[in-house]
């Protein structure tokens, strides 16, 4: 599962640089002037904005998944991501998302865990390259003695640089709760939280 979760990450950037590159070539060609996410002219005439889509992903580093006995600190999630996002005011993100733990009962026995969440992600800009967000999840898991789902909540801040004319990077940082289920696992209702960091990439698409 890990090697799966790195030679997708690899994956990801490889083909979110190319794609970034393939768009600032095209704009080049279109306009003397270079895009600015912010909506201002950075040399030249300013491209104008028509819809603010975005494509892009992001790569969750956190302490464990929040629930089971998994707390090591490393890749928790990996998520492609589209939406809307108006840089300045706010914007609109729906991710897909899938990672693994591992759980082990009293008697050591070890079960892995792969899980996949749907996301919604709403975040609000209290100044040109900060902002402030909140998101829910809808998690399941996968594993050898059930299927289990269960809801996520988090809050946090972020902000943003941009590195090619229409695409930028992007840091999280956030709490997230996971809401009270059943684990088949263990036999018991379970809860918990975790802190998460999201390094990602937007990519303007209009």
């Amino acid at each position: 599962m890990k090697k799966l979760i790195v030679i997708i990450a690899f994956a990801l950037v490889a083909v979110t640089s190319s794609f970034a590159q393939g768009l600032s070539r095209g704009s080049t060609n279109a306009t003397t002037g270079a895009f600015n996410p912010l909506g201002q002219p950075s040399g030249g005439s300013a491209m104008s904005m028509r819809l603010p889509l975005i494509l892009g992903g992001s790569f969750g580093i956190g302490s464990g998944a929040g629930v089971g006995d998994g707390h090591d600190v490393g890749i928790c999630q990996i998520k492609p991501m589209i939406g809307a996002w108006i840089p300045g005011i706010a914007f609109l993100r729906l991710g897909y998302g899938f990672s693994g733990y591992e759980e082990t009962d009293s008697e050591n026995h070890k079960n892995e865990v792969e899980t996949s969440d749907f996301s919604v992600d709403l975040g609000v800009h209290l100044f040109s390259e900060f902002y402030v967000m909140g998101s829910y999840s809808r998690v399941s898991a996968l594993s050898e003695n059930g299927d289990i789902a269960w809801n996520e909540w988090s809050v946090g801040f972020g902000t943003f640089w941009i590195v090619f004319s229409r695409t930028f990077l992007t840091l999280d940082i956030g709490y997230h709760w996971v809401r009270e289920h059943y684990d088949p696992f263990i036999d018991k209702n379970v809860k918990g939280g975790r802190f998460q960091m999201n390094l990602g990439f937007a990519v303007f698409v209009y």
